[in-house]
């Protein structure tokens, strides 16, 4: 009977530790985001001073293509096309006033965050919707 419950709770751990998925493992590439929407924030800032904050709705409709939808106080909603590509830690996003090599600072299945450092510093950050 011990053998029996030992194996049984051996077998247990073993499915419960394969089925457990680590955030870690999801990779930034375009494979990854393709067929995906996002939303969020994008800041720019000055040192500690927030200059912008444009709210965003991000959709990547297969590995190079995708659209982006701007909100922000004063400016109404704006709807881009854009293109893009990903080497290393990099996201070039070609179209658009989100233009701009953007480098990765934060990816899990959920969420990214993407810097751009210009004349100013544009901070992205998106949470996945599905």
């Amino acid at each position: 009977m011990k053998n029996l419950f030992r194996t049984f709770v051996i077998l247990f751990l073993a499915i419960a530790s394969t089925s457990c998925s680590n955030n870690n493992d999801f990779r930034f590439d375009s494979e990854s985001l393709k067929q995906t929407t996002w939303e969020g924030v994008n800041l720019v800032t000055d040192g500690d001073k927030i200059l912008r904050t444009i709210n965003i709705e991000m959709q990547f409709f297969d590995t190079q293509n995708g659209q982006y939808i701007l909100r922000e106080d004063g400016f109404g909603t704006e709807v881009y096309e854009f293109n893009y590509s990903i080497e290393g830690k990099i996201m070039n996003i070609e179209d658009g006033p989100l233009f701009s090599k953007r480098t990765i600072l934060e990816f899990s299945k959920d969420k990214m965050v993407l810097e751009a450092l210009n004349s100013y510093k544009s901070t992205l950050t998106l949470n996945r919707r599905y």
